[in-house]
């Protein structure tokens, strides 16, 4: 029997790669779970996908499909890094190759360097991760017109931008490198990290993907949106001090009033400027990290704003 897919060598730690034995070798798609290693719903779904390709269940009719363990040390402590590391999603401006010296490095350095020759040369990535607390599934999309697009065929709910904004995260994560190569990547949060609809996100966003870019043919997997909700992210919102605390519990995605409390501590109160969206909140992050994202539709015809434009978040003053 003839498969439809060769499994070639990488010589890369929990790389795999399969290329099409009925096409092209193009779209080159490389699909990422587990750079965090407490996420594990993306690599649970790259495994589901890589045994249906090995055993001829699933046909790669055209492509070079790439699947990613990003952090395997990470995964076996079930950590967000390795002990005494840091943030492989925070490591791919390469900026560390110049600012520290390689005995300091961590594997997560190591990692990304490692990496960086795969993220130099294929065409498309996708980007599984999910968050601490539940929230909707949503996307995030790079600037590109390509990103946008490729997002929006995943069938989300919600599909964000604007990450690339000074204060955000810029240009250090895993996509980086393809918009810097002006070439389409979408990360993808999926949900809660241990609940196992984060996997069938996980998976059917991946099916999805590789339908859209003519890799597999299409096969219904999940309900697709109904509608999709195209958001800008305006802020990052840093943790300002140990005793700070939302005013009450917030939900990824929930709305937002202008003027309403989003926290405070005894010295320092926080509220939005306007309506907004609350994207990722977490106030238990350690001091100076972010507690949460604040985003504004661009489904009203927003899509020129951008933060540094219309900052999100304004302090209320000192608190008596």
């Amino acid at each position: 029997m003839r498969v439809s897919a060769v499994l070639e060598p990488t010589g890369v730690t929990g790389v795999v790669r399969f290329v099409s034995a009925l096409g092209r070798r193009h779209p080159h798609v490389a699909v990422f779970g587990a750079v965090h290693g407490n996420e594990p719903c993306g690599l649970r779904a790259i495994e589901r996908l890589y045994a249906e390709i090995l055993a001829d269940e699933l046909v790669l009719s055209a492509g070079t499909l790439t699947l990613v363990h990003g952090n395997p040390p990470a995964s076996e402590l079930q950590e967000r890094h390795t002990r005494g590391g840091v943030d492989l999603n925070r490591q791919f401006d390469y900026r560390f190759l110049d600012d520290i010296p390689p005995h300091h490095w961590t594997y997560e350095h190591s990692r990304a360097l490692e990496l960086q020759p795969l993220l130099e040369s294929v065409d498309v990535v996708l980007d599984l991760h999910s968050t601490t607390a539940p929230a909707p599934a949503f996307a995030i999309a790079s600037p590109l017109p390509s990103s946008l697009e490729l997002a929006v065929a995943l069938g989300l709910p919600y599909v964000t931008q604007g990450w690339e904004s000074p204060g955000l995260l810029g240009d250090r994560v895993l996509i980086a490198p393809l918009t810097r190569r002006g070439l389409p990547g979408v990360s993808i949060e999926c949900g809660q990290h241990e609940e196992r609809p984060a996997v069938d996100v996980a998976y059917a966003c991946l099916r999805r993907g590789l339908e859209y870019l003519g890799m597999i043919a299409a096969l219904p997997v999940a309900p697709v949106a109904a509608s999709c909700t195209h958001l800008w992210i305006t802020a990052a919102v840093k943790r300002p001090s140990s005793s700070f605390r939302f005013a009450r519990p917030f939900e990824s995605m929930q709305e937002l009033r202008a003027g309403e409390l989003i926290g405070c501590d005894e010295v320092l109160a926080l509220s939005a400027q306007c309506h907004c969206y609350v994207i990722m909140p977490n106030d238990s992050v350690s001091v100076g990290d972010d507690m949460l994202y604040l985003a504004r539709s661009l489904d009203a015809g927003e899509s020129g704003m951008r933060a540094s434009e219309d900052p999100a978040v304004q302090p209320l003053g000192a608190r008596g």
